[in-house]
C-alpha cells in the first residue's frame, strides 16, 4: 500500500410519510433562511464568510419584505466582534438619491453562457443581442418585453413599480449560497457570492465594488420570475461555491464551482484566474446539469476540486461533485452518485460518460426513503493524488471511494463502512461533508453529525428522532474493515439541560473503533460541517424551532478528535473555565470560529521539538453583533517538524501577516 501524506484541517469557517413506490420521495428544499423571522421587514441573516487571519466577516443578510438581499463586510475589532460595517456590496449596486449605482446597470460585466444540448458551450456578454433566439423567447413571455425585463435583471429600475416588480436593492438574497474569498496574489482580493437574482457576483474584497456576474443558462426558464410584479421567492444560485486551482492545458488555473442548490439541478465552473480580465481568460468553462446525466440533482453540497490519477503516471483534474438530492425526477434510479467532471473538457466538447465525466454510484438501501449522496472529504496519496473519498447519505450510509486504481473507478463501494443507526435502529441521515483527523498508525478518524434541515417539514419537533455525532477509525485497509454497529464505538454520555452540558465515558480500548455520543435535546441535530484544529474538533447543533416563526436555537461543543472527550491539551475556557460542551446559544450559529491571538513556545528539546501553547478567541456569527465572541480555547501541543499540514486558508492568513 502506498503511503498517505498527513493532512490536517486548519481552523477556518468558509428541510409525507413514505410509502413503498418505484422511487423515492421528492424534497420539497426549503428556500426560506433558517434564521428568517416572521417581521416580513425584519432583516435575517444568510450566508457568512469568516476569514481566520483577520476576523473580518462577509455576512449577507435579506428582507422577506420584498427579498431584497445586501452583502456586507465587517471589521474585526478584537474582544467585541465583528461590528465596524467597511461596504455593503447591495447598496453600492442599487444606489440611492444623490448617489448613482456602482457600477452603472448599462456597464456591469455580466456574462452567460449559450449551452448546446450535448452540453458544449459559449460565453456571451449578458445583452439582448448576444442572446441565442430560445433565451430571448423564455424570457420574451407574451407581454414581449423580454429585452426590457433583461435591463431589469441587470439593474434598471426605471419600470420598477409598474410592470415589474419594486425592489429596495438590485442585490438578490443568498440563504444556502456561500462567500468564498480569494486572497490578492497576484490580483487583488476578490468574494464571489451566489445570489437568487440569477447570478454569481464578483466583488471587490476591500470596497464592495462588483467585478462581474454570471447568469448560468441553466436559469433562463425562471429567470422571468424575478421581475413578476406578485413575487413568490425561489432559488437561483443558492448552493455553496468552492475555489480551488487546477492545471488546464500546462497552465494553473483558479476554478470556481458552484452549485445551484435549489435553483437548477447542477454545478457550473468558471475561470477567475484573472477576476478583472474574466471574459479574456476562459471566462465560463462549463455547466453541467441533469439534461448531461439524469442522476444529477439538486446539488446542496459544495463542490470541490481533486488531482486524479487516471492510468500510470497520467493525471487530470476534476470537479468532485456529489448528486444531491432529487436526482432520481429527471430517468434517475435514485441511487447516489459521485460525479468527477474533467476541469480540462474544451467548451466546444459536449459531455462524455467515461471520457470527460466519470460517475460512480452507491446502493440505495430503502426506495421508501429519500436518498441523497452529500459532500465528500478528500484524502490526498503521497503524490498529491485523490486516494480516498469519504461521503455520507440521507440514509445514514458512510462510503469510502477508492481512486487507487486506473479510471473509470465505475465499481461501486460493495458495502458502506458504517452505518449511523440511533440506539433503536432508525437510520441517521447524514448531511455533512466530514471531517478527516489523522490516527497515527491506526489511519484516520472519519467525524460527522446526522440529522438533516433540507424541507420546511424538517423543522418540527414531533416525530423527531434521536440524533449523533460519529467518529468512525478507518484502518485504510482493502476492502475497508466496516465497522457494522455502535456496539464497537465508545459511548460518550451527555449530561444536563442547562446553558452546558456535562460529559463522560471511558478512555477507548484497543479493540474501539471510534466514538460516538448522542445528542440529548429534542430535535437537536448536526447539519453543518464543523473544524479541526490542535487535535481538537468543534462543532455546532441546531435547535429549530417548530416553524420559521419560532426562534432557532444552538449548542456548541469542542472535544477531542480521537477520543470524544475534552482531554489532552485541549481547554476551552468560558465564564468559570468550564469545558465547552453543548453550550447554548440562543440564535442561530452554523459553525464556531477560531480566531488566532497568540502562540507561546518553550525552548526546544534535545530533539529540536518545542511546546507551543496556541491560544484562540471562540466566536460565533450571529448573536447581539454580526459576530459574537463567546470565549477562549488554549491547545498545548508539541511542535517541529511532525507532519505535512494544508493549510486551506493560506492566502488570508498570509495577509494578515503582512
Amino acid at each position: 500500500m502506498s503511503v498517505i501524506r498527513h493532512w490536517y484541517a486548519a481552523a477556518v469557517l468558509f428541510t409525507i410519510v413514505a410509502t413503498t413506490q418505484a422511487s423515492p420521495p421528492t424534497l420539497a428544499i426549503d428556500s426560506l433562511p433558517l434564521a428568517a423571522s416572521c417581521g416580513a421587514a425584519t432583516p435575517a441573516n444568510g450566508a457568512a464568510l469568516v476569514l481566520a487571519g483577520t476576523g473580518d466577516l462577509y455576512q449577507a443578510t435579506m428582507t422577506r419584505e420584498d427579498w431584497g438581499g445586501h452583502f456586507a463586510r465587517y471589521l474585526f475589532s478584537g474582544e467585541g466582534g465583528a461590528s465596524a460595517l467597511a461596504w455593503d456590496a447591495g447598496a453600492i449596486l442599487t444606489g440611492a438619491p444623490g448617489r448613482p449605482p456602482v457600477p452603472v446597470p448599462e456597464l456591469r460585466q455580466i456574462y452567460t453562457s449559450v449551452v448546446q444540448p450535448d452540453g458544449a458551450l459559449v460565453m456571451v456578454p449578458f445583452t439582448w443581442p448576444t442572446l441565442s433566439l430560445q433565451q430571448q423567447a423564455l424570457l420574451n413571455l407574451e407581454d414581449g418585453q423580454g429585452e426590457q425585463r433583461l435591463a431589469y435583471l441587470r439593474g434598471d429600475r426605471s419600470l420598477e413599480g409598474t410592470a415589474f416588480r419594486q425592489r429596495s436593492s438590485v442585490l438578490g438574497d443568498a440563504v444556502h449560497s456561500t462567500p468564498v474569498y480569494a486572497g490578492p496574489v497576484e490580483h487583488r482580493a476578490v468574494v464571489y457570492l451566489g445570489a437568487n437574482d440569477g447570478m454569481l457576483h464578483a466583488f471587490n474584497a476591500s470596497t464592495g465594488v462588483e467585478i462581474f456576474a454570471y447568469v448560468p443558462d441553466a436559469l433562463f426558464p425562471q429567470l422571468y420570475h424575478l421581475s413578476a410584479a406578485v413575487y413568490a421567492h425561489r432559488a437561483y444560485v443558492d448552493g455553496p461555491a468552492n475555489i480551488g486551482d487546477a492545471l488546464i492545458g500546462g497552465e494553473k488555473k483558479s476554478i470556481l464551482l458552484s452549485a445551484m442548490g435549489g435553483g437548477v439541478k447542477g454545478v457550473f465552473a468558471l475561470d477567475v484566474t484573472d477576476p478583472d480580465n474574466f471574459a479574456g481568460g476562459l471566462g465560463a468553462v462549463w455547466e453541467f446539469t441533469s439534461r448531461d446525466d439524469p442522476m444529477m440533482g439538486n446539488v446542496i453540497a459544495i463542490p470541490q476540486i481533486a488531482r486524479v490519477r487516471v492510468r500510470r503516471n497520467v493525471y487530470r483534474y476534476f470537479a468532485i461533485v456529489p448528486s444531491g438530492v432529487n436526482n432520481y425526477e429527471d430517468g434517475g434510479d435514485g441511487k447516489g452518485a459521485l460525479f468527477l467532471l474533467a476541469l480540462d473538457k474544451p467548451r466546444t466538447e459536449g459531455w462524455k460518460i467515461n471520457s470527460n465525466y466519470y460517475r460512480i454510484t452507491t446502493p440505495i438501501a430503502d426506495k421508501s426513503l429519500a436518498n441523497a449522496l452529500n459532500a465528500p472529504v478528500l484524502l490526498n496519496d503521497s503524490d498529491g493524488a485523490l486516494r480516498y473519498a469519504y461521503a455520507g447519505d440521507l440514509q445514514g450510509n458512510l462510503w469510502r471511494f477508492d481512486f487507487s486504481g486506473n479510471a473509470p473507478w465505475s465499481k461501486a463501494p460493495g458495502k458502506p463502512l458504517f452505518v449511523a443507526r440511533d440506539a433503536a435502529g432508525h437510520r441517521q441521515p447524514i448531511t455533512q461533508r466530514p471531517l478527516l483527523a489523522f490516527a497515527s498508525v491506526h489511519g484516520y478518524m472519519v467525524l460527522f453529525g446526522t440529522g438533516r434541515l433540507i424541507e420546511a417539514a424538517d423543522r418540527g419537533t414531533a416525530t423527531a428522532v434521536t440524533q449523533s455525532y460519529y467518529a468512525i477509525l478507518d484502518s485504510l485497509q482493502t476492502p475497508p474493515d466496516v465497522v457494522t454497529s455502535r456496539h464497537q464505538l465508545a459511548q460518550r454520555f451527555l449530561d444536563g439541560s442547562g446553558a452546558l452540558l456535562s460529559i463522560s465515558g471511558a478512555r477507548m480500548d484497543v479493540d474501539s473503533k471510534g466514538w460516538y455520543l448522542d445528542f440529548i435535546e429534542t430535535a437537536e441535530r448536526s447539519v453543518n460541517a464543523g473544524l479541526l484544529a490542535d487535535g481538537a474538533v468543534l462543532f455546532n447543533t441546531v435547535l429549530p424551532g417548530a416553524d420559521i416563526c419560532s426562534p432557532t436555537r444552538s449548542r456548541s461543543y469542542a472535544l477531542s478528535a480521537l477520543s470524544g472527550l475534552p482531554e489532552g491539551g485541549l481547554t476551552a475556557v468560558l465564564p468559570g473555565n468550564e469545558a465547552l460542551v453543548g453550550l447554548l446559544l440562543p440564535f442561530y450559529a452554523p459553525a464556531p470560529v477560531l480566531l488566532p491571538q497568540a502562540v507561546t513556545s518553550s525552548a526546544r528539546d534535545a530533539l529540536g521539538r518545542i511546546v507551543q501553547e496556541n491560544t484562540y478567541a471562540m466566536a460565533q456569527p450571529g448573536g447581539a453583533g454580526p459576530l459574537t465572541v463567546v470565549g477562549r480555547m488554549k491547545s498545548i501541543r508539541r511542535a517541529g517538524r511532525l507532519s505535512w499540514r494544508e493549510v486551506s486558508n493560506w492566502r488570508e492568513l498570509h495577509e494578515a501577516a503582512k
